[in-house]
């Protein structure tokens, strides 16, 4: 049960809310502690599978805790991106209410014994996510440190710039995309088959 990819993803559940402590502490080393572990966490989404793969430790166990981990991990980081301005609330809040959706439909394919699969589209939607959640912790920590001066000035510009509320209005718009994908490949899963026309 527990093999080395199942404890990494097990430790990306843990760095997600020690990242979100990072940016509430509103400062340059809160933010660079932040990017840090956050950098470290999606690493750990890439290094799980591959190990699993590898090394032949695939377990139901893995695959339930996976798609969990990396919801905790977003989730946590949209709320630290909604707190330093980053992204409005509204998309934050379509996002993450997605992925609770998605959580519940999987719940509810596993106790149909019909589990879901997860889709090109879904992995590359994450994969989007963790890059836009990094590019925007490193835009505001350069944004607040004095490490590196000349870097400050684009750094703001980059998180209250019109550029990135349209990124993360695309990368919104492709989210909702993916539920919808979800519904539609899924929609076996609330199509009774079995017939009740006899029944007394």
């Amino acid at each position: 049960m527990f093999t080395a990819a199942n404890i990494l993803t097990i430790s990306r559940i843990f760095l997600a809310p020690l990242c979100l402590v990072g940016v509430l502490l509103d400062t340059a080393a809160g933010m660079h502690v932040a990017v840090v572990l956050f950098v470290v966490a999606a690493l750990t989404d890439y290094f799980d599978g591959l190990l699993a793969r590898r090394y032949g430790q695939v377990t139901q166990l893995g695959m339930e805790l996976d798609p969990l981990a990396d919801k905790v991990l977003t989730t946590t980081a949209w709320v630290a991106l909604v707190y330093v301005g980053i992204m409005p609330l509204w998309m934050a809040i379509i996002i993450i209410g997605r992925d609770f959706a998605t959580t519940l439909l999987r719940s509810y394919a596993v106790s149909k014994s019909k589990p879901i699969v997860t889709s090109t589209t879904a992995k590359a939607k994450t994969m989007l996510q963790m890059l836009f959640i990094a590019y925007g912790l490193v835009a505001v920590w350069l944004e607040r440190t004095e490490v590196w001066p000349a870097a400050k000035n684009i750094a703001s510009t980059i998180v209250h710039g019109h550029a990135t509320w349209w990124v993360a209005l695309v990368i919104t718009a492709f989210t909702v995309f993916t539920l919808v994908e979800y519904l539609h490949r899924n929609r076996r899963l609330f199509t009774n088959t079995t017939s009740h026309r006899n029944e007394p």
